[in-house]
């Protein structure tokens, strides 16, 4: 009964996340954009609520971080999408968690490595999210359900996110700041001349240094821990 459910949940969660991608994105960013511009005071809320749900159908969150800066610029684009952000990625990772987990724990418990790797990760969670969340090799929706499925403690999950979330979330919003319509948004046709370009390198360059450091830190800790992890199997 639980599988059914489960089966049941995922695809309800498919069949959302393809409907999604069929809207027309411009057209109604564009009049998201129309309606901001005439009521402030609820465009904020509106768009935290908007942004956390496109992150957790999987829309690409770019272009709605984007958005934000567009709408109130860099200070307040950048709290509008980072609170989106931990809203969606605390509820897809307990949906994940909740409903994906068990059904992998009973799959794979009896695999000596992948509990291993799964206490080995619990123990360095923080560093783990932290890591991914810098050194993106999955769309930032689709980390949150897959941390779900490990045994990572939501403390650290959320810690590593809230911190790990800023450089791309300063990035992208900064880009949409210097945009001129929505049109440039949804097509990257956001210009930047030589002081931006070199500021956009900077920050770069940091969060790079930051991530390989961060990288090295956590490749160690994981080693160690996994020999210690798969000791005491």
């Amino acid at each position: 009964m639980k599988k059914l459910r489960l089966i049941g949940l995922l695809g309800l969660l498919a069949l959302l996340v393809v409907a999604a991608w069929q809207l027309p994105l411009e057209s109604l960013m564009a009049r998201l954009q129309e309606w901001a511009s005439g009521n402030p005071t609820l465009a904020l809320p509106a768009v935290v609520t908007l942004v956390s749900i496109a992150i957790l159908l999987m829309l690409p969150s770019s272009l709605f971080m984007m958005l934000s800066g567009f709408l109130f610029g860099v200070v307040q684009g950048f709290v509008v999408v980072w609170l989106a952000t931990l809203l969606a990625s605390t509820a897809a990772f307990l949906l994940a968690r909740s409903w994906i987990r068990p059904l992998v724990h009973r799959r794979f418990a009896s695999k000596p490595t992948f509990m291993a790797i799964d206490r080995a990760i619990r123990r360095k969670g923080f560093f783990v999210v932290l890591l991914t969340r810098l050194i993106v090799f999955l769309p930032f929706p689709a980390l949150n359900y897959s941390h779900g499925l490990t045994d990572v403690r939501l403390r650290d999950y959320v810690m590593g996110t809230m911190i790990g979330m800023v450089p791309p979330i300063c990035l992208f919003v900064y880009l949409g700041s210097l945009a001129s319509d929505v049109a440039d948004i949804i097509h990257g046709r956001v210009a930047l001349n030589e002081q931006q370009i070199m500021l956009a390198g900077i920050v770069g360059g940091l969060a790079l240094a930051f991530a390989v450091g961060i990288g090295l830190a956590a490749r160690r800790a994981l080693r160690a821990e996994l020999a210690r992890a798969t000791e005491e199997n």
